[in-house]
Formats: C-alpha cells, sequence, structure tokens
C-alpha cells in the first residue's frame, strides 16, 4: 500500500459525473469522486489515472455499489482506485486489508461527534481523515494536535481566503466542490 500523499492541496470534491473532464484538466493532483453507480466508476478512474489524478471513491454515495466487504473487494480488485472515503468503519478496515488508502470521513457537529471521531480515528488508523464541515480552524488545530494521520477539510468552503485559513491551521488538503476553486494554485507553502 502507499501512503496517503498529495501535492496541490485542493481535492477535486466531482459531485457530477459530467466534471470529470474538467477536474483531470486543472491542477489538482487528487479527486474525491462523490457520486456515480458502478456502471461509471471504472470509466471515471480510467479518465483520473490517464491524467496523472489520484482518484479516491466516496463509498457511502455511490450507487449501487454494496456497503460491505465484498463491496471492497470488487474496488479493490476490478474498479483499482487510489483509495477510499466513508464514514463507515467496517469498510475502511475492510479496505486496509485489500491494500488500498482510506479516508475517513467524519461529521463534527458537537463536542461529543468531535470526540468520538478521535477514538475511531485512533481506533482503525486511517491513512487521512476529512472533516466536515471545513470552516473551523480552531478545530483543525487541535484534531491536528491529538490524531497522527493528514486531515482535509471539506464542506461550506467557498472562497479562496477560507482554503488559505484551513491550510493555515494544520489541514494538509482542502476538498471542493465548486469547480470555480478546482484552479487554484495554493501549494503548501503558508
Amino acid at each position: 500500500m502507499s501512503e496517503f500523499s498529495i501535492n496541490n492541496p485542493v481535492i477535486a470534491a466531482v459531485r457530477d459525473v459530467n466534471h470529470m473532464n474538467y477536474a483531470v484538466q486543472t491542477p489538482i493532483d487528487t479527486i474525491f469522486l462523490m457520486t456515480g453507480d458502478i456502471l461509471t466508476l471504472e470509466e471515471n478512474v480510467k479518465i483520473a489515472r490517464s491524467n496523472d489524478k489520484k482518484i479516491f471513491i466516496h463509498v457511502d454515495l455511490v450507487k449501487g455499489l454494496a456497503k460491505d466487504k465484498e463491496g471492497i473487494k470488487y474496488l479493490s480488485r476490478q474498479v483499482k482506485p487510489d483509495g477510499i472515503v466513508t464514514t463507515k468503519t467496517h469498510l475502511l478496515l475492510a479496505a486496509k486489508k485489500e491494500g488500498i488508502l482510506t479516508v475517513q470521513h467524519l461529521f463534527l457537529l458537537d463536542t461529543q461527534a468531535y470526540e468520538l471521531g478521535i477514538k475511531n480515528v485512533l481506533d482503525v488508523k486511517p491513512d487521512a481523515v476529512e472533516i466536515m464541515p471545513g470552516l473551523m480552524p480552531r478545530v483543525i488545530k487541535d484534531l491536528k494536535q491529538k490524531i497522527p494521520c493528514p486531515i482535509i477539510s471539506a464542506g461550506l468552503i467557498k472562497e479562496e481566503h477560507e482554503v488559505r485559513e484551513a491550510l493555515k491551521a494544520g489541514a494538509t488538503a482542502t476538498a471542493i466542490g465548486d469547480q470555480s476553486l478546482w484552479d487554484l494554485n495554493i501549494f503548501k507553502s503558508l
């Protein structure tokens, strides 16, 4: 298994498969595919790979994909993405066994969710953690001190300064659905 690494801290969060062709022509190097179905996955992975982009499948959002270890085996052996994104710990563990990278998606809605999220990350040991909402510099700083993996901020990010704030607070990257921000050339030199 390779290690989670990123060169451009802007991640294209593709919510419409029709936006893949645009995403692969931007300076981003990583795509979180947050849509589609089992019939479009292989083609989207091929598009990403042919353009030297890493692609992670958000398995909670893909239609027709079983949300069990067999679904993860299918992804790993047939579709062959770089990794998965999910809120489900059993899918993260199955993906780790299959040798693909894992991004644990956390909704940090309150203190209880925050504390449970830290516990789950320490138990599962994903390769990276995606937190929502992404506009939480103080929480990013606190979380960075408590978990040993890269943090990806996501959700509600609409402005370039918000990307910079998340990165300055300690996020490794930001997953952004707004296509106008995919062309940003923000590199981790903050």
